[in-house]
């Protein structure tokens, strides 16, 4: 006896099929693109940027968000589930009350009351799957790694979304930018075209200058409402990704925030802060439990069920000593001939597997192409920055004095409509690439993992 119940405690240890590595693949020391080294700050990462506004509306995106929210209840679905499979590791009890009136037939081959009678039951039921073989541990930890996933499945989300209010926020606040410069630029035109106006009316210059004034006003006119019409789409666009209706919500015109230097860290710490890498590889830990299970359905199976309780005609005698009845029920499902069933249910596992890891391995080589498009894109644009910027200040200067010469009657006004246009078009280059630079920001704290702590 005590060598059979050692057997079956052997056996309930047992598992089949191989149990799962953790892939592991070389990292580079370093970032090809040279990282950012100041310090990191405290706080979430859009509190760097310095902006109450876009913090406000970064932590309204995790309760609003459509998206965000249908993530986590997945998450909700995946714990419920493993809470019932983890249920499948205990006994399942349920109880049975019955009561019924009954006229059976008199021709029947046994001996039966001749009139209608009553009978009552009550009786407990069991049912127990003993997992020799380590099927529904299997599944249980199979579970447990697909909740874990869609976990990191609402961390992508949530990044995804904040990212995206980030960037729509910060082109938008640079578009505020651009229209206070046309509108600056429109307020000079309008009085150019008054100078011109007057020079023509005392016969200085002709009406083509006057009428060429009014061209350059009309052309910046029309291009604040176009953007006007653009900051409206990105204004709409966050109030969708916060959850709040496009109707109802606006944003008063600011200033850019300042922008955060970023520390990218070691790329060692890359695959631990990237919440869609570690939900590929939650998955491919999953698949690795499905071959075990897959090669589990083919051992046999061993069951046990047992009733317990009692049964009488009569109420009165329902729970009396000999109305007691019971029955234990050991069973063992084996198969026999399967076709080939087994080998190609494990070959689909397996299969499953490879493709788990291959779509593991290409989420790592993406968030490393991400890291370093991010930091490359920082480090060219704070060069093109301060190239533009130099030019914006030469533009600006190079229309001083085509002015100044215009009033001196030395070049005609075709000159200084050039240059203020180039002067416009170096100032407008100059805020867009401080857009760009604000994306970058943007961009590299995605590939970080949304952060860097």
């Amino acid at each position: 006896m005590k060598a059979f119940l050692l057997l079956l405690l052997t056996l309930a240890s047992c598992t089949v099929g191989p149990d799962y590595e953790k892939y592991s693949d070389a990292v580079p020391i370093q970032y090809k693109a040279v990282g950012l080294t100041a310090p990191a700050p405290s706080g979430n990462w859009w509190s760097s940027f310095s902006d109450p506004k876009l913090s406000s509306l970064l932590k309204q995106v995790g309760e609003g968000n459509p998206q965000a929210r249908a993530a986590l209840a997945r998450v909700d679905q995946g714990r419920a589930i493993l809470g019932l499979r983890r249920s499948d590791l205990l006994p399942a009890v349920t109880g049975e009350a019955l009561a019924t009136r009954q006229q059976d037939s008199t021709r029947d081959i046994f001996f039966i009351p001749p009139d209608p009678y009553s009978r009552f039951r009550s009786v407990l039921n069991l049912s127990y799957e003993i997992d020799f073989w380590g099927r529904v541990r299997r599944s249980v930890t199979q579970q447990n790694s697909l909740m874990q996933a869609a976990a990191a499945d609402y961390v992508t989300a949530l990044l995804l979304a904040k990212a995206e209010v980030a960037r729509d926020y910060l082109a938008l606040r640079h578009l505020d930018d651009e229209i206070q410069l046309l509108s600056g630029t429109i307020a000079l035109r309008e009085e150019n075209e008054k100078l011109v106006q007057a020079r023509v009316n005392a016969g200085d210059t002709t009406a083509i200058d006057s009428s060429r004034a009014r061209s350059q006003t009309e052309t910046a006119r029309a291009e604040l409402h176009r953007l006007t019409h653009r900051r409206t789409e990105l204004e709409n666009a966050i109030a969708v990704l916060i959850g709040k209706n496009p109707s109802t919500f606006s944003l008063t015109t600011a200033a850019p925030p300042r922008t955060p230097t970023i520390p990218s860290g070691i790329p060692a710490d890359l695959l631990r802060r990237r919440p869609d890498v570690a939900a590929t590889e939650r998955r491919l830990a999953a698949s690795s439990e499905q071959i075990g299970i897959n090669l589990a359905n083919y051992y046999p199976r061993f069951s046990l069920t047992a009733t317990g309780g009692y049964a009488a005609l009569n109420t009165s005698d329902l729970f009396q000593r000999n109305s007691q009845l019971w029955n234990v029920s050991p069973n063992v499902v084996f198969p026999i001939a399967t076709f080939g069933r087994k080998k190609r249910d494990r070959d689909q596992a397996l299969a499953s597997y490879r493709e788990a890891l291959e779509n593991h391995r290409q989420s790592v080589l993406n968030a490393f192409r991400d890291v370093e498009n991010a930091l490359s894109g920082i480090t060219n644009l704070d060069r093109a920055l301060s190239a533009q910027r130099k030019s914006a200040e030469a533009a600006k200067e190079a229309s001083r004095l085509v002015t100044l010469r215009y009033e001196a009657g030395l070049v005609s006004f075709f000159e200084v409509i050039d240059s203020q246009r180039q002067q416009l078009l170096e100032q407008r280059a100059l805020s867009q690439t401080k857009a760009a630079r604000h994306q970058a920001t943007v961009q590299l704290i995605q590939a970080l993992g949304g952060g860097w702590r």
